[in-house]
């Protein structure tokens, strides 16, 4: 196995009034951070390849191409990188009262969340696919055929959004973790379900025998990429941030990154 980047994982309870609970000028300034040595960045960590949990020796640790470009993003400011791990829907919330400094979670731009906090520039392009049980393929020729029916989705992603908008007639099942979907649809609690595409191949291949991937099937996006989230008007952190973006995507380092993790999490899933 591949050596994998270490980062300290801390696991999160998010509370119904999570937002409350901090108020905003706990948020953290560069310079906040750069003098308390360390960036945390919140994350949910059941996304692989983007970020998944391992056990090295023992010790819970988040890898994945979001857990390399927060180290890098760390490295160009001066301070350790801390990880925390919580559910999708909490992340808004936890940048914004400054539990976290930014979040790495393969996050899309809306404009419902871009009224709640800053998105960076796009670091990887991406588009939702729909997975449904072996032998149920042939039932599905377009969108329309999902109406009526129940699709889970991952709680607080822009999946869930777009079922919202193009799928009014079907039952969305909303669930915290990927994990839970991709049993659900297994056991036929959920027709059928719909994730980022890079993400559900990977559950794909771990469970080929019973699940198979429509890439036929096209959900069309308005913002089909990935982005970094910050606090509102958190300038010079979002600054540096873009900087490394540009970076990786000029110089080629974020294709490595991308295919170095996606080995990886096949790698394990055969072990």
């Amino acid at each position: 196995m591949k050596k994998m980047m270490k980062v300290l994982l801390s696991v999160v309870v998010v509370l119904g009034l999570f937002a409350s609970v901090k108020p905003a000028e706990a948020q953290k300034t560069l310079a906040d951070i750069q003098e308390a040595g360390e960036l945390v960045v919140g994350t949910s960590a059941d996304f692989p390849p983007f970020e998944w949990v391992v056990l090295d020796g023992g010790e819970a640790q988040v890898v994945g191409i979001d857990a390399d470009l927060a180290q890098l993003i760390a490295d160009e400011i001066g301070v350790e990188l801390v990880i925390e791990d919580t559910s999708f829907d909490g992340l808004i919330p936890s940048v914004s009262s400054g539990r976290v400094d930014m979040v790495l979670a393969g996050m899309t731009y809306s404009e419902e969340r871009a009224g709640q906090v800053d998105f960076s520039e796009v670091y990887y392009e991406t588009n939702s696919k729909f997975v449904v049980p072996v032998g149920e393929e042939g039932n599905f020729e377009s969108i329309e055929d999902f109406a009526n029916l129940k699709i889970g989705v991952q709680k607080g992603t822009i999946q869930e959004s777009l079922l919202n908008d193009v799928l009014p007639d079907a039952e969305l099942v909303s669930m915290n973790k990927n994990g839970d979907l991709i049993e659900a649809l297994k056991s036929k609690r959920v027709d059928a379900v719909l994730m980022d595409g890079i993400v559900v191949g990977e559950f794909v291949n771990l469970n080929s025998d019973a699940i198979v991937l429509l890439d036929d099937i096209q959900v069309e996006e308005e913002n089909e990429g990935f982005a970094a989230v910050t606090a509102k008007g958190n300038t010079d952190l979002m600054e540096a941030i873009n900087k490394v973006i540009a970076d990786v995507t000029e110089s080629g380092q974020m294709e490595e990154i991308v295919t170095k993790n996606t080995e990886l999490n096949a790698e394990q899933t055969e072990e």
